[in-house]
């Protein structure tokens, strides 16, 4: 059985509340920047992506350029050469497109692990009974401690 003594009382409790607050907040504000960090390294690999699909689109345009003036000088094969090129060179631009887009959409910037944990201890913190004895019946109301009285508020 748990003694009275070795139970905090409130006004200790009361003066611990501030410490843990910040000590939460500060461990929450870290993991949100880690999650947030993890999330533009995603974006910035989709962006490389996206890069990637100009530097294709670019070397593209010039093979058509060069499929066209081809075209007017030679008949078949140096045009059709050229345009085969540039419509590999689309196939490889549209695929890095759809992946950097699809990896810039997985990078959202905003941390939902971390607020889902926040919103979870304020929740808790809501439920905290203090000094609340388990399956203890009361038989009276119970009564604030007089000056000088050991004792809990309950």
């Amino acid at each position: 059985m748990i003694r009275k003594k070795d139970q905090a009382g409130t006004f200790e409790l009361l003066t611990r509340l501030p410490q843990q607050i910040v000590s939460l907040a500060k461990i929450e504000y870290e993991n949100a920047k880690r999650e947030i960090i993890s999330k533009a390294k995603k974006a910035g690999i989709g962006a490389g992506a996206i890069v990637l699909a100009l530097f294709f689109l670019f070397f593209m345009l010039e093979a058509l350029v060069i499929a066209a003036v081809a075209a007017l000088a030679l008949v078949w094969p140096w045009w059709l050469a050229a345009l085969v090129v540039a419509a590999g060179l689309l196939l490889l631009a549209a695929a890095a497109v759809l992946i950097g887009v699809a990896l810039i959409r997985r990078g959202n910037p905003v941390p939902e692990e971390t607020l889902d944990r926040v919103g979870h201890d304020i929740s808790a913190m809501g439920e905290v009974r203090v000094n609340a004895e388990p399956s203890a019946p009361r038989t009276s109301a119970p009564r604030m401690p007089r000056p000088g009285e050991e004792g809990n508020w309950r």
